[in-house]
């Protein structure tokens, strides 16, 4: 059983170190979502458009592709990362969660406390838990090359908020921040 953050060693499940994950003093800055869903959904796309079109960094200081086209369109993207398809429908409706925690892109990003490796999809997923006890994470497909610093090294693919029991729970720990 672990006991500490400092004892999760290389390789360990995020489910396995779940209990341990340290939480950060900093509260996250939340998209209000008290609105009806037209101007939820405009909120959130809004808010998407004002990161830099030149990435942000992440902790490891490599730039990461905010503004990452889905099927050529850097709106479909902003959809994708605040929206959930309707699967009767096939419509796209805002989903009050991930637009709730779409700002925190660029702090998680940038101070994650863990880097998870997702082998069935080929990214990994930058995980920070803010001062309120949410857990947020972030999705990226890195670059070939890897992670290198001031470099463009990956894409953003989605971000939402810790779910329990969701398949992100069998990722591997890549990387961990010690303080």
């Amino acid at each position: 059983m672990i006991t500490s953050w400092q004892n999760v060693p290389a390789k360990t499940t995020l489910g396995d170190c779940l209990h341990v994950f340290p939480t950060d003093v900093e509260a996250p800055v939340h998209l209000d979502v008290a609105t009806d869903n037209a101007t939820l959904s405009a909120r959130a796309v809004a808010a998407f458009m004002a990161f830099p079109a030149e990435g942000l960094c992440c902790i490891f200081g490599a730039k990461i592709l905010i503004h990452n086209p889905e099927h050529g369109s850097i709106e479909k993207r902003a959809r994708h990362i605040s929206h959930f398809r309707d699967g009767n429908s096939g419509l796209f409706h805002p989903d009050q969660d991930k637009c709730r925690w779409l700002p925190c892109i660029p702090t998680t990003l940038l101070d994650a406390a863990a880097v998870f490796d997702d082998r069935q999809e080929g990214t990994v997923l930058f995980a920070r838990k803010y001062a309120t006890g949410g857990l947020h994470f972030v999705v990226v497909r890195p670059l070939p090359s890897g992670f290198q610093r001031g470099q463009l090294s990956g894409y953003l693919i989605t971000q939402f908020s810790h779910r329990k029991d969701g398949r992100q729970e069998a990722f591997r720990l890549r990387w961990k921040r010690l303080k």
